[in-house]
């Protein structure tokens, strides 16, 4: 009994605190950027994007280290969906999307490319097995790919942006203090919300493949579910968006690029589905540049959708 009330008060203090560090490193991000007259594009797609990408990092590179190509791809592509179904979904629930600048929809469909590039390396490498390979000189066009976007995106963002920043009043050396504690804080609480969402439900006697469909696979995108709130409560739309085509650019190229150099790996072909199903919701997130009435309401059709792909994964875990 005090087992199970202590994972439950770990459980809601890791909420909160998460709640508070995404709040923290975003009140830091977007200080610094006004202090330099760095674009919300920038501050959304490379800043935030990348910082609140740790965890999936951390996991890659264990994983990669460890032989374990499962766990390589599948954290990339489900944080991916989590990203888009709970990041947007959730912050299109406290505010409205307006159409976006050009650079917001560039980056998308280079997300959309890369996701499209491993389906074709899953399907076009598979052995009679169902066993799929992604080697050096692949992962080396990942990375590469991702290093042109970022330098692209540094060049060419500034006519994108012209919202005007308030001001901050601390220090330089206060707001880099909150950028970092505010990304580490994140990563670290997320971490501990998971492990004691996981310990109690098993307590209550949840299905484990319940908890793995819902908890599990939402946990390492907790950071970027939770910036894209703090984003959306600072009336910060582009953020948003630009913190998860950012991620989803920086997992799929960057992340996925840095596994694949550190060694060749192997993995099972069935991700297929959850690829496809990635570049489906990428697809509605597209659309939404041009369909006014679908960005209007994305925030539900984006939570839906990843009710949905929650429901897909319980349903082959039963």
């Amino acid at each position: 009994m005090i087992s199970t009330l202590l994972s439950l008060a770990l459980l809601i203090g890791g909420l909160i605190g998460v709640v508070y560090a995404a709040g923290l490193f975003l009140s830091g991000a977007v200080g610094v950027a006004s202090r330099f007259g760095i674009p919300e594009f920038i501050v959304g797609s490379v800043i935030v994007a990348v910082g609140t990408s740790a965890p999936e990092l951390a996991i890659n590179l264990a994983a990669s280290f460890q032989n374990q190509g499962d766990v390589i791809i599948s954290n990339i592509v489900g944080s991916n969906i989590v990203n888009l179904g709970l990041g947007i979904g959730l912050a299109g629930m406290l505010i409205k999307f307006d159409k976006l600048p050009k650079g917001y929809f560039v980056s998308a469909m280079v997300g959309f490319v890369a996701t499209a590039a491993v389906l074709c390396m899953t399907l076009g490498s598979a052995n009679a097995d169902g066993i799929s390979h992604i080697g050096r000189a692949f992962s080396l066009i990942l990375f590469g790919g991702f290093v042109v976007y970022m330098l692209a995106s540094l060049k060419f963002s500034d006519g994108d942006d012209d919202d005007e920043y308030d001001v901050p009043e601390q220090t330089m050396f206060i707001l880099v203090a909150q950028l970092i504690f505010g990304s580490v804080a994140m990563a670290f609480l997320a971490d501990v919300t998971v492990d004691n969402a996981v310990i109690l439900a098993t307590t209550l006697g949840i299905p484990t493949a319940v908890v793995g469909a819902t908890v599990i696979a939402a946990g390492g995108s907790l950071p970027e579910v939770f910036a894209c709130i703090a984003a959306a409560r600072m009336g910060r739309p582009k953020i948003v968006f630009g913190n998860i085509v950012g991620s989803q650019i920086f997992n799929l190229m960057g992340i996925l690029g840095v596994s694949g150099l550190v060694g060749a790996f192997t993995y099972n072909v069935a991700i297929k589905a959850d690829i496809m199903i990635l570049m489906a919701i990428t697809v509605l997130m597209l659309l939404s540049f041009f369909v006014t009435r679908l960005r209007q309401h994305l925030g539900p059709v984006m939570l839906l959708s990843y009710a949905g792909y929650a429901c897909y994964l319980l349903s082959i875990s039963l």
